[in-house]
């Protein structure tokens, strides 16, 4: 496990938190790697109803930390990002994510992937995948066009275009825009409700409303996987990542 990922259980929901707030929530790969075997470890115990994703106040996921991602690209299929993927899009129970801060790529596109998600005014949305070389991931060239619609998703995944919370949620990315001091509460609330309702039903209602895009959703998961694995270690990769660095040396 990782120290920057926190597990709680209260009351059949169980809490994910992503801790590492001095870089914003960058992923690393042992991060991925906790959050898959917490998703695996939610889907196996009895006790887990429902699932809780959060951060810190006014920090949700920065996205992917650019150090670990150069010195490990997931090139691989079983690399922990894919796993973390694989085990959100498994889970048969639902997840409610919390949002305050910025969700920057995989900030995002997990999302894509919640059953409830809430946000508050600060939060912030981008998905700057071709800035840096890179190709999406997580299935989101077919759950944000079948959300967004194909011009707004195609904004948001090639341009890159930062968007707040209010235009997220108006995307279909978000069930509710609340205040920072309510978050956890409303988030809570929803979790909370769902884990008193009947189990078994509620399972097979998330099965039934994913299975109708199940095909889709696999067969791109794993094109754009093997799309990213190839762009990763291309020279507009190298570039972009290597202005990056250079940006964030001399900020």
């Amino acid at each position: 496990m990782s120290e920057h990922i926190l597990l709680s259980l209260k009351a059949n929901v169980f809490e994910i938190t992503i801790s590492r707030p001095e870089r914003k929530n960058a992923m690393t790969g042992e991060m991925y790697g906790a959050l898959a075997a917490a998703l695996r470890q939610a889907q196996t115990d009895n006790e887990v109803r429902v699932v809780l994703i959060k951060g810190q106040p006014g920090v949700f996921c920065a996205g992917n930390d650019i150090d670990d991602f150069i010195a490990s690209p997931p090139i691989k299929s079983d690399a922990p990002v894919w796993s973390f993927f694989s085990a959100l899009m498994e889970l048969d129970k639902p997840v409610v994510a919390a949002v305050d801060g910025a969700a920057i790529g995989i900030g995002t596109t997990m999302l894509l992937h919640c059953d409830l998600a809430f946000a508050t005014p600060r939060s912030v949305f981008a998905l700057p995948f071709t800035s840096l070389g890179i190709t999406p991931e997580g299935a989101s060239t077919v759950l944000l066009p079948l959300l967004a619609g194909r011009q707004r998703a195609t904004e948001l995944l090639m341009l890159g275009k930062k968007i707040d919370a209010a235009r997220a949620e108006l995307l279909g990315l978000l069930n509710d825009v609340v205040p920072p001091e309510e978050l956890l509460d409303v988030a809570g609330s929803h979790a909370n409700a769902l884990a008193q309702l009947p189990e078994a039903v509620v399972r097979r209602t998330k099965r039934l409303i994913q299975d109708g895009l199940e095909l889709h959703i696999a067969r791109q998961y794993v094109a754009e996987r093997e799309a990213l694995a190839a762009t990763v270690i291309a020279p507009a990769a190298q570039q972009a990542f290597a202005k990056f660095l250079g940006k964030r040396k001399t900020a």
